[in-house]
């Protein structure tokens, strides 16, 4: 029987030999700090948090109840304004313990470096109100990337923040063209320290509370380096590039030892989902719950966030969209049903820690930015960036770009997650990495170009004492120069020859052949599979390999989702040892032991199966 929409969880209880693993590192080492997942400070879980929060006490008290009786979330992002006018709302909070993400004071301009959007000292003593509780907290810096290289020389925006105000704060407008620099930068060290100084100024107005939410960039590890308290996506909108961005912001929480997240936006080409029938609000974008992205891709994109490690994952708009009316009394949609089911799947249900077999490591200044398609917005790309754009955009990720080619005219929702041929097996780092990060990955592929300064060097030699293998390109070998013989006498370095890949008629960081050989060596299982992104976890009993068949599920920004229930994918499933039973978590159903396991993925269904060791 195919797996419908539903998503479905398999249970296959088996014991692995650390044989079948290749060189990789133990299991105990791969699921010590710092390749555990993060959670939020405070919290014992994960959190699925409400986006909007009312301002009156007496309605925040009564959401917050029905959130816990519907089991519908455990947080707000954003919850009440960041300032002293929310005290009362905060002294509850803090009584509830729930993490709570708000936007500053002067909310309008806080992106805006010289933005007047700054926490005041009674704004600051009502936030140490949840700070005594213990409870999480932070402050939102959304979409600064996007900002940094498009808004802020954007002059019909700045007139729509500042409004009567527009022409004392105009000087500070960016010259257009430069996307966000003064003055034509001449290095990515340049693009780096003023980016840093902008992030950098605006975390310091809001007095070190800042997290951070990236959607057109690919910032994450920068984020992290300069002390954002949580390292944020946002994903769905516009954004192309998902499950990339979820690759750097991973890697980045496992560089610098702090928790990642998901926003998932419901705007879609100018429409967005709220509460309500499909409505046209003019003649071309609409609104109700079945405008904007699918119900199907929400459940997708949540769980994938959840079962990646993110330590929260918040739908933005909720708090409009799971409720009808948007008020007291609170009565859920069919979306605030599906979110509340999906959240309670989470509870229920141990994901594991993410296995990524492969550490990606760019350039400490490298600046990778897929939406702008240069290197710090700005930089002409050179051979090595090229590199690093046909591994996400064409080898791992095929089908992310969905800003530089037309979407799909019969689905425009496509490529917002995308099938994975080598399944999600990387983590991407930047050259800073410490010695103990880079040990717990059985494979490290240096992409891009690459400055090997002594510390890094170092950190190779370590490395590779430890037992990690190192690939790198030719042109490495070549600034290496006596180093790399020295390096090759420490451990296993493979260079690797120029492969020129098919489909985009340039060099390689690495071969199709040689992914392909990856995941033979380091996967507990072989997947074979149709159009199928799937990813694959760690827990304390054995592994769990998530499924998702994205395809079958139409939609169009304006009108309702249409489901081809013709549209399966085929999935064959084979463990490198013989699986003693098989059961589905969701229904309790036991299945024989017989090997390989075939199994149907329905239209937009997800399916988790599970590998027990014992």
């Amino acid at each position: 029987v195919p797996f419908k929409a539903a998503t479905i969880l398999i249970t296959l209880c088996t014991s692995i030999s650390s044989t079948a693993l290749g060189n990789a590192p133990t299991y105990e080492a791969m699921t010590q700090c710092p390749l555990q997942v993060r959670l939020l400070p405070g919290q014992e879980g994960f959190v699925f948090s409400m986006y909007g929060a009312p301002g009156n006490l007496d309605d925040l008290k009564a959401m917050v109840e029905t959130m816990q009786r519907e089991r519908l979330g455990n947080g707000f992002d954003p919850g009440p304004l960041a300032s002293a006018s929310s005290a009362k709302l905060f002294e509850y909070l803090a009584t509830v313990g729930w993490p709570v993400v708000g936007y500053p004071p002067g909310y309008g301009e806080f992106q805006i470096k010289e933005g007047r959007a700054r926490l005041a000292n009674d704004d600051e003593a009502a936030l140490q109100i949840l700070d005594r509780a213990g409870v999480f907290n932070a402050i939102q810096l959304g979409e600064w990337g996007y900002y940094f290289h498009n808004l802020s020389s954007d002059r019909n925006w700045w007139k729509a923040v500042y409004g009567d105000d527009f022409a004392e704060f105009e000087q500070y407008l960016k010259p257009r063209g430069l996307h966000g620099y003064d003055t034509m930068p001449t290095s990515r060290e340049e693009c780096y320290a003023i980016v840093k100084d902008y992030f950098l100024t605006r975390n310091q107005a809001m007095r070190g509370r800042n997290l951070s939410v990236t959607g057109h960039s690919h910032y994450e590890s920068y984020a992290a380096e300069w002390g954002a308290r949580l390292i944020g996506l946002e994903l769905g909108e516009n954004i192309g590039f998902a499950q990339s961005k979820i690759a750097f912001a991973r890697g980045a929480a496992r560089q610098w030892n702090r928790p990642w997240s998901v926003q998932v936006s419901p705007w879609f080409h100018g429409s967005c989902t709220t509460s309500g029938p499909l409505r046209m609000i003019d003649d071309n974008y609409a609104r109700g719950l079945d405008a904007g992205h699918s119900l199907s891709f929400y459940e997708r994109i949540w769980l994938h966030s959840w079962f990646s490690g993110a330590a929260m994952v918040t739908p933005e708009n909720s708090s409009a969209i799971f409720f009808e009316g948007g008020d007291t009394p609170w009565t859920l949609t069919d979306h605030g049903e599906k979110a509340a089911d999906v959240f309670q799947f989470m509870c229920d249900h141990d994901r594991g820690v993410p296995y990524t077999p492969l550490a990606i490591v760019l350039d400490r200044y490298n600046g990778y930015n897929g939406y702008k398609g240069r290197p710090w917005g700005i930089l002409e790309p050179t051979t090595g960036d090229l590199e690093i754009r046909d591994l996400f955009q064409t080898q791992l990720f095929p089908g992310s770009d969905i800003i530089h080619h037309r979407p799909n005219p019969d689905n425009p929702e496509a490529g917002y997650l995308t099938p994975t041929p080598y399944g999600e097996l990387c983590d991407v780092l930047l050259s800073t990495a410490t010695v103990d990060v880079l040990s717990q990955y059985p494979v490290i592929l240096l992409a891009g170009d690459v400055n090997f300064d002594k510390q890094f060097i170092n950190t190779l030699h370590e490395v590779l004492r430890r037992g990690s293998r190192l690939i790198l390109h030719e042109r490495h070998a070549k600034a290496l120069g006596d180093e790399l013989s020295r390096l090759q006498g420490t451990g296993d370095v493979e260079v690797l020859g120029e492969w020129v890949n098919p489909a985009t008629g340039r060099s390689t960081a690495i071969s199709n052949e040689l992914l392909n050989a990856l995941v033979d060596d380091y996967g507990p299982v072989t997947i074979q599979c149709d159009d199928v992104q799937y990813a694959i976890n760690r827990t304390e009993r054995g592994w769990v390999i998530e499924l998702i068949n994205n395809n079958g599920v139409t939609k169009f920004p304006t009108k309702a989702a249409v489901i081809d229930e013709e549209a399966t994918a085929k999935v064959i499933l084979t463990p490198k040892v013989k699986p003693r039973r098989i059961s589905e978590w969701m229904s309790g159903q036991h299945y024989k032991t017989n090997v390989p396991i075939n199994i149907e993925l329905g239209p937009g269904a997800s399916a988790f199966i599970e590998l027990i060791e014992e």
